[in-house]
């Protein structure tokens, strides 16, 4: 049977001169079992629902931060912006993904992304931002990656969650390498995973085929098995759907 052909988002290099995506994310799908095929975000709009017509399921990446104005806030002075085109051709093409509802998987910024699209908000910079868990401050988490590329945290899955319920765990570990996350919660999506600093870590819609959006990167931790069925939950969806 043929593998499902799985599009990634891309990003790019530091002089915007070329796209730009790191091995992970490619790896991870293709020993997920599906085919993964990279999206140049500099293609003219118009050409978004062909690039969709021929995919099963999609990836939306990390990067740099959306612009904040979209959620109604001016931009944080610690946040890096996206390329105003990356970020015009990935809203356009979240568009046409969601409404052919097409299995979808969203990692640190592609899970912002799809808040967003949502009406949700986000928190611009974790540092500024108080933490509470019913209504006692507790000690804050250092969710930016810092210095060092290993830093992990533990995840609580809502239980009932499509994560949850493919991973049959109570919780994981998780790099962190993220500034920022959600705030409001967008429309018809609902929490699947927390950090124990109250931060968001995951999002999904129950209502389509997979809508899910976690803000670590699974694709840097393929070689452990709960991180890698990840990917195997959207190559599986992708397959079911085609």
């Amino acid at each position: 049977m043929p593998r499902p052909l799985i599009g990634i988002t891309t990003d790019y290099n530091d002089r915007l001169t070329q796209h730009a995506l790191p091995y992970g994310y490619s790896t991870s799908v293709e020993l997920a079992g599906g085919l993964p095929v990279l999206i140049p975000y500099r293609s003219d709009l118009s050409l978004i629902p062909e690039f969709v017509d021929q995919l099963d399921g999609i990836l939306f990446s990390g990067g740099d931060d959306l612009d904040p104005s979209c959620f109604g806030e001016e931009r944080h002075p610690e946040c890096k912006a996206i390329d105003p085109l990356r970020e015009r051709f990935e809203r356009a093409l979240l568009s046409e993904v969601e409404k052919r509802r097409l299995p979808t998987l969203g990692i640190c910024l592609g899970s912002q992304l799809m808040n967003v699209h949502r009406g949700g908000s986000l928190i611009q910079f974790l540092p500024d931002h108080k933490r509470e868990v019913e209504g006692a401050a507790i000690e804050a988490i250092e969710h930016r990656r810092m210095e060092d590329w290993r830093r992990r945290h533990d995840v609580k899955l809502i239980q009932g969650t499509s994560l949850a319920e493919r991973l049959r765990l109570g919780d994981v570990i998780v790099n962190t390498s993220h500034k920022q996350a959600v705030r409001r919660v967008g429309r018809g999506l609902r929490v699947v995973a927390t950090s124990p600093d109250g931060i968001i870590e995951g999002i999904e819609d129950p209502e389509l085929p997979l809508f899910l959006g976690v803000q670590w990167h699974p694709e840097r931790m393929h070689d452990q098995p709960e991180q890698l069925e990840i990917f195997k939950l959207l190559v599986e969806r992708a397959r079911s759907v085609r």
